[in-house]
């Protein structure tokens, strides 16, 4: 058994839009699972916020970060691979909009894959999160064709999901903020 190791408690979004205002995102190779941004954590291996985003972007994403701005930044008790950061389970998120150029060359094993996505394709990404959670779904079995649980929330502080409720950002802070039994607790599946 390998020992896992603690989560930092910071992360970095980033919203890259082509020139239709479709989403870079990426499906995530490993929990948690579903389609989403580039994010990663800050304090893994990188100096600082600004750091994170563009060495994020270029190993996810393979593009080169042009420019950025900050939209939002704030706590969320969402889990990720790593054991719970301590005292206080979750990330403080700095979620920011980026410009990028090169050819989008998804990371193989990090991800399954990258492609932008149109507003409507976005959003039914996030009809299949909230309907796998309303029937009772799990965490582990989240489809890779759904948006990554805690994206309802970020996309919708971006204003890329205003008609998400409060009924379902609840749901969805529910979703991220449980772990998925055995995969957190010692191997993938």
């Amino acid at each position: 058994m390998t020992t896992k190791k603690r989560c930092c408690g910071t992360s970095v979004g980033v919203i890259i839009t082509d020139e239709a205002d479709r989403l870079l995102m990426v499906t995530r190779g490993w929990w948690p699972k579903g389609t989403a941004p580039v994010a990663g954590h800050v304090k893994d291996a990188h100096t600082d916020v600004a750091g994170a985003l563009v060495e994020e972007v270029q190993e996810e994403v393979g593009l080169t970060v042009t420019g950025s701005g900050l939209v939002w930044e704030g706590q969320l008790p969402n889990l990720c691979a790593s054991l719970p950061h301590q005292p206080v389970a979750g990330h403080y998120w700095h979620l920011a909009v980026a410009t990028a150029e090169g050819e989008v060359t998804p990371a193989p094993g990090e991800t399954k894959g990258a492609r932008f996505y149109a507003r409507t394709e976005v959003d039914a990404l996030a009809e299949a999160t909230l309907a796998h959670y309303r029937t009772g779904g799990e965490t582990a079995t989240q489809p890779d064709d759904s948006l990554e649980a805690v994206w309802l929330r970020l996309l919708h502080e971006a204003g890329r999901l205003s008609w998400v409720s409060e009924d379902d950002l609840a749901l969805a802070e529910k979703a991220y903020s449980t772990a998925p039994g055995e995969y957190w607790l010692g191997g993938r599946r």
